[in-house]
């Protein structure tokens, strides 16, 4: 039976297999940048009917004639202001193009529209209730609200959500106070403190029980279906994991946050402020692949959402690091064996994703990068990096990239990790995030000697001197030795099963 993350791994998977919109999505214009979204919507949870104002603010360059925004035509517009004067507009598929008439450096863009999403929102049965949710990633926000849905432009934003008496919302950001509105509706207002990309702005309607969790420094609300209400305690240790990241690469960025329970067909959603865990697994049986997941969402709100991959195609950069980072919350909080253990699932691959390139030359849709490749190649790069750089470079560089918050690229994250360790690790990218080979360990067992001796080939030096583990498994049990030494004497007569310590290679006997 496969390890928890290798069952993350394979259901984060299905994130790009339901309603994908648009392969490529709508890019973003050149020289526009997004600041800030203030989105109202009304909401009817039986139909799905959503009525919506947005009001973008943005920053632009004088010359600029028109900026492009993603907006899923089942949405029809039915007017646009450009800094309240009516501007001219065109609506085809998913693209929304707006005219730009005023020469400023600034302008606000107000859309109003409606209709029932085709994409983006969903509703589905869970816990013995209606649930409706939004799903952003990649683009399927598109369906629901006109943005640029591209993680090139993170921006803030602010939520306000109309829905009938009787039902709670939750949303990203910090939630502000309920009042309420016409026609027998209540008004669930959002806030983040921090700007992120838009495919992490959601929100979901249902009948929530909250609990709230002050253990931690970090003000921690779990929403789960009200028949799961009995089941926060599964997440008791999301405080100290929030505390954990926040040591380690910074603050933590948007004020609140709230776990949030949704039928999703995957495990985890890194929603900013708000990430979304499967229904699935409020359960006793489930509850270690839950905090796991939760975890992982949680290293999201630095890596991916604070500092983003700059193009879909540095994807590794939001996931990876997450993928390791959850490793390293374990490591803290229940000692190295546990790591160890995370480590070993997360660098066993199949030989496809072993050997596919964490930077794709090219990427035709977003979705296509959701594999083994960039959770467990990617986590398996980042433990490499801190085995070379040391914990004091290795993390500087993080808590840096964090305190810029800007989208990055894969280049930029070797030039941050360059300039806090003095190294150059130009080698060392061009074999491990854009190369295709992976190394070979070859072992050799000798049962009259009870010793195990092995080398390591085909890593064009880049694992030479860092000292990472291998696992040894026998009937007397499990042993971790550095792989530096080259062999060891165990306990047992039958030859051991090796695995590496969150190190992607091939191992032969």
């Amino acid at each position: 039976m496969p390890g928890p993350w290798l069952v993350l791994l394979a259901l984060v998977a299905l994130a790009g297999c339901r309603g994908d919109g648009p392969p490529e999505g709508v890019a973003p214009t050149p020289g526009v940048d997004v600041v800030a979204y203030g989105a109202a919507v009304r909401l009817d949870p039986a139909t799905l009917r959503l009525e919506g104002v947005v009001r973008l603010r943005f920053r632009r360059p004088r010359t600029g004639a028109h900026v492009s925004l993603a907006l899923d035509d089942a949405m029809r517009v039915r007017t646009v202001r450009l800094d309240g004067r009516p501007a001219s507009f065109t609506q085809r598929h998913d693209a929304l193009l707006i005219q730009l008439d005023a020469e400023t450096d600034t302008s606000t863009i107000e859309i109003r529209y409606g209709g029932v999403p085709r994409d983006g929102l969903y509703a589905r049965e869970a816990a013995g209730q209606r649930v409706v949710y939004t799903d952003g990633w990649p683009q399927r926000g598109a369906g629901w609200l006109p943005a640029v849905h591209h993680p090139a432009d993170p921006a803030l934003f602010a939520l306000a959500v109309e829905v009938p008496a009787g039902w709670e919302v939750v949303g990203s950001g910090t939630p502000g106070p309920v009042t309420d509105a016409p026609g027998g509706y209540r008004r669930w207002p959002f806030r983040l403190a921090r700007a992120a990309p838009a495919y992490t702005f959601a929100f979901a309607v249902a009948d929530f029980a909250f609990v709230d969790d002050a253990s931690g420094t970090v003000p921690v609300r779990h929403a789960l279906l009200a028949a799961d209400s009995a089941r926060a305690g599964l997440l008791a240790r999301v405080p100290a994991a929030l505390d954990t990241l926040s040591a380690l690469l910074g603050p933590y960025p948007y004020g609140t946050f709230t776990t949030v329970e949704v039928p999703l067909d995957y495990d985890g959603m890194e929603d900013a402020g708000a990430p979304f865990l499967r229904a699935g697994l409020y359960t006793a049986a489930a509850g270690r692949t839950l905090e796991e997941v939760a975890f992982h969402e949680a290293a999201h709100q630095w890596t991916g959402n604070r500092f983003g991959p700059a193009d879909w195609r540095d994807l590794w950069l939001a996931e990876g690091a997450a993928t390791y980072l959850t490793t390293v919350v374990y490591e803290r909080l229940d000692g190295a064996p546990a790591a160890r253990e995370h480590r070993v699932a997360m660098s066993r691959l199949p030989d496809d994703d072993a050997r596919r390139a964490l930077l794709p030359a090219r990427l035709g849709n977003p979705s296509d990068a959701l594999s083994g490749t960039v959770y467990g190649k990617g986590g398996s790069v980042f433990h490499l990096l801190r085995l070379k750089l040391g914990d004091r470079a290795f993390y500087s560089a993080l808590r840096t990239l964090t305190r810029q918050a800007r989208p990055t690229t894969t280049a930029a994250f070797r030039a941050a990790l360059e300039r806090a360790s003095g190294q150059d690790l130009s080698p060392f990218f061009a074999y491990w995030v854009s190369g295709t080979n992976i190394p070979t360990l070859t072992t050799a067992w000798d049962e009259g000697t009870r010793t195990l001796t092995w080398r390591v080939t085909g890593d064009a030096g880049t694992l030479r001197g860092l000292p990472f583990e291998l696992r040894f498994r026998q009937r007397e049990g499990e042993r971790f030795v550095d792989a530096r030494t080259g062999r060891a004497t165990l306990p047992g007569d039958q030859a051991p099963l090796v695995d590496p310590v969150g190190v992607v290679m091939r191992v032969e006997r």
